[in-house]
């Protein structure tokens, strides 16, 4: 989007070099020939910068300067004149002008001081997107999984990231949602601008619209100074919203405006501001119960959900737990500074066991404790909380189809290694396989034969 400037001189000549100059810079440009004009322009449009002359008629360019940081304080303000003396120019700077231009001006000396408060204006942008982002603690990270539905998952994301299109996160609490979007930032054409995230649950309403589109100064009790909104910040990079499922229905509305005008609203503001964002959203809740409903609008689903992904828990992917358990041990044996090298075999097995219904924020924090609490290089099963040896060796109560399945497969491939001596090629035999695909079984149902 080109910047937008506003001239204002009661001199329709000087308008029209100006307008001339500056259009051919590939600039925006709006002239008027009065103060007044200039003040209508303001109420109804945005500027990045007025250039407006000091002597006019009724208002000249010091009223301009005042009424322009009343209406839009963010935009800037060159004062220029004939009558150039350092008392104007030490007048207009305490008024808030950013510059100062004498005429008969040099086209070259207008178009380096535009150019030079405009990139000021640009690094101010991107200094408190990333102020942001740094209270948010965003990190490109690592992605650890192993299991044939995360493999699938990968494959889906590597044809969607590069694209615009949104994405919608769908899972349980604790499955990598928050990851996984800050992964789809970092890997696509828009990691060198800002990621910027919200969760709509744990904001209260009347702070998440604010938060969410920013306001203007007055617009209510506190209001003493413009605010951008997050998703101003994001402008060109990435906005996730999190918890998605819980945004208010009000706020819903004014989200769906958003994409599909690009346009944001302040509160208390009439003139919009431009944001390109791509939005990753999540949730846990029945996304579509919440439409049978009416908590969540259709049309605003059907835009966030263009790529929909679903997140498996981590009692139906325990071929992933070996991994990100290593992984775990290894991050928080550094964070620790102690000489943690791995797990030994029972205390994987008990990991492999447990449901994990906090999925992998759950084995996270048990991984971060055994090493903590840990004396030994390995951890073992005295390591982790009684919670996960209750389920030792007991067949544990299943939620899906595969779930179940794979809890009586490794039973029996139990019981069968049992009866038959431990003995693999027996084994493999009576359960009608080759003793490869046993192999793969015992790796993949965390089963020690050694």
């Amino acid at each position: 989007m080109k910047p937008k400037i506003l001239v204002v001189d009661d001199e329709p000549d000087i308008c029209r070099a100006l307008e001339f100059l500056l259009k051919r810079e590939n600039y925006d440009v709006i002239t008027v020939n009065s103060g007044e004009d200039a003040v209508i322009k303001l109420k109804d449009d945005s500027f990045d910068v007025v250039i407006s002359d000091l002597k006019m008629g009724k208002m000249d360019g010091m009223a301009v300067l005042e009424r322009t940081k009343e209406l839009s304080p963010e935009t800037a303000v060159i004062i220029m004149t004939a009558f150039a003396s350092i008392e104007s120019a030490i007048d207009a700077m305490k008024k808030g002008a950013i510059d100062y231009i004498v005429k008969p001006f040099l086209n070259e000396e207008v178009k380096m001081t535009l150019k030079k408060i405009l990139e000021q204006k640009k690094i101010m942008i991107e200094n408190a997107a990333l102020k942001q982002q740094v209270s948010q603690h965003m990190a490109c990270r690592d992605f650890v999984a192993n299991s044939d539905s995360m493999m699938k998952i990968i494959e889906t994301l590597e044809k969607v990231i590069p694209t615009k299109s949104n994405i919608l996160l769908l899972g349980e609490s604790g499955t990598g949602k928050g990851l996984m979007a800050e992964l789809i930032h970092c890997n696509s054409p828009r990691r060198d601008k800002p990621f910027i995230s919200i969760n709509c649950s744990a904001v209260p309403e009347g702070l998440l619209e604010s938060e969410l589109f920013g306001y203007k100064k007055g617009a209510f009790t506190g209001a003493n100074s413009d605010k951008l909104g997050l998703i101003t910040l994001a402008h060109q990079g990435t906005f996730f919203l999190d918890e998605i499922g819980d945004m208010p229905p009000n706020l819903q509305a004014k989200l769906l405006k958003v994409l599909e005008t690009g346009e944001v609203f302040p509160l208390g503001d009439t003139k919009p501001k431009i944001a390109d964002i791509r939005i990753v959203s999540a949730t846990n809740v029945d996304i579509e119960n919440r439409l049978k409903d009416g908590r969540f609008r259709e049309d605003l689903y059907w835009r966030l959900n263009v790529i929909e992904i679903q997140i498996p828990p981590l009692r139906e992917r325990k071929d992933d737990i070996e991994m990100l358990s290593k992984h775990f041990v290894s991050k928080y044996a550094a964070e620790h500074k102690k000489k943690i090298l791995g797990l030994d075999k029972g205390a994987l097995a008990l990991l492999i066991d447990y449901r994990w219904p906090g999925n992998v924020r759950e084995l996270r924090n048990v991984l971060e404790r055994a090493v903590v609490l840990a004396d030994g290089e390995y951890l073992v099963s005295d390591n982790f909380p009684a919670k996960l040896k209750k389920t030792e060796g007991h067949h544990q109560e299943t939620s899906t189809l595969k779930a179940y399945l794979g809890d009586y497969e490794k039973n029996l491939l139990l019981k069968i290694y049992e009866i038959h001596d431990q003995n693999k090629e027996n084994t493999a035999k009576a359960l009608g396989i080759d003793l490869a695909t046993l192999y793969r079984k015992f790796k993949k149902h965390g089963i020690d034969t050694e």
